[in-house]
């Protein structure tokens, strides 16, 4: 009987480390297919834009070299929208918040320090974009329809706006920002009020190459001025 009970209960035991070995390899197995299936996500993704007071630093010398040559686009967000924040505005409900006033001044002397003698200026015609405009770049912009209804011809209207030899800087909505990096393959997060996106010219038609972005409180850092 006691011999009986001792192969019953080695039984038992080999059966169970069978079965928690067996457990043990379809966790493993389900483990490495759920990793393998996040990379693969992962990868898939499209990329974000980079900071270029950041990670994206070494672009920086490329930027400037760039921007003298009047090769780059230029995407900058608007200033504080009034309508979306409980502050003073500075002219009119639909516009922009007295507080970013100062913001964008600042903004327009750093893009004085980069230089604007070979540089088109457009905006959106909306209050929000045009006050940020004549801010920023001293009411010598024009309005442009397109930035507003971008939809997605926001890319292929800006690529033939672009003149040879002269940098094109777009002041423009956060969702129309959207829409061009997406035609671009990018897919970044919503720029911050004021925020400058930089792409570059390139070879292959139809497409520009993304060096970065900055924030408006940044360009000191990345640019020392």
């Amino acid at each position: 009987m006691r011999q009986s009970l001792m192969n019953l209960f080695q039984r038992w035991t080999a059966v169970a480390a069978l079965n928690k070995k067996r457990t043990l390899v379809a966790v493993t197995a389900v483990t490495a297919v759920c990793g393998a299936g996040f990379l693969a996500l992962m990868m898939l993704q499209p990329p974000e834009l980079a900071d270029l007071s950041e990670e994206n630093r070494y672009q920086l010398p490329n930027l400037k070299a760039q921007w003298a040559r009047g090769d780059l686009v230029v995407l900058v967000r608007h200033l504080e929208r009034c309508d979306k924040e409980d502050f003073p505005c500075w002219e009119g409900s639909d516009g922009i918040t007295s507080r970013s006033v100062g913001v964008g001044r600042e903004l327009g002397e750093d893009f004085f320090q980069l230089g604007l003698s070979k540089s088109d200026i457009y905006n959106s015609p909306l209050s929000r974009t045009a006050q940020t405009e004549q801010i920023v770049f001293k009411d010598v912009g024009k309005d442009q329809e397109w930035l507003y209804r971008c939809r997605e011809t926001m890319l292929a209207d800006a690529l033939k706006s672009k003149m040879p030899g002269r940098n094109l800087v777009l002041v423009t909505h956060s969702s129309c920002i959207a829409k061009f990096e997406q035609a671009l393959g990018y897919d970044s997060d919503t720029p911050d009020y004021g925020t400058s996106l930089f792409f570059s010219a390139t070879e292959a038609p139809g497409s520009l190459a993304a060096l970065g972005f900055l924030d408006a409180e940044d360009w000191f850092i990345a640019l020392g001025f």
